[in-house]
């Protein structure tokens, strides 16, 4: 990632910017709400969050070396909406279709257990519920320093 940031750096005209999006490393919740009322809350199974972790020492690590000033750094939560988890995963199932791997075998049967409960807990719910998934990001922009 570092090599990544220092060709940025090398293309990037003086008075550009970078910024930088990538996910925070937590695991992202999912939550079913209805009627106001929140039915359940828990971790999303994911494989893991080194690739954020390292995205996060490569940016401190370019402004270590002078290469570039982190101007702004925020936090914001992205929301993802769906009637339910089935269609959820089919969802992100294709916004996901370019990540490199897949997820082991632990993580796809935690996931399409956690998908069962929460398919019976909107199934019960009815209509009105729908299922929450949020994720934490992290934005930062950054200006060459030439």
């Amino acid at each position: 990632m570092v090599h990544a940031l220092e060709e940025i750096h090398r293309l990037l005209k003086p008075q550009g910017n970078l910024v930088d999006i990538h996910p925070l490393p937590e695991a992202p919740i999912v939550e079913v709400h209805d009627k106001g009322r929140r039915l359940l809350s828990e971790a999303y199974p994911t494989q893991g969050s080194e690739p954020y972790r390292q995205a996060d020492q490569a940016i401190d690590f370019i402004a270590q070396r002078g290469l570039f000033v982190v101007e702004r750094r925020g936090v914001f939560d992205f929301f993802t909406h769906a009637p339910s988890a089935s269609d959820l995963e089919a969802y992100l199932a294709v916004a996901n279709a370019f990540d490199p791997g897949s997820p082991d075998k632990e993580v796809q049967a935690r996931r399409a257990d956690l998908v069962t409960r929460i398919d019976k807990i909107v199934a019960a719910a009815g209509p009105s519920s729908e299922v929450v998934l949020l994720e934490r990001g992290q934005i930062a922009r950054l200006h060459p320093i030439v």
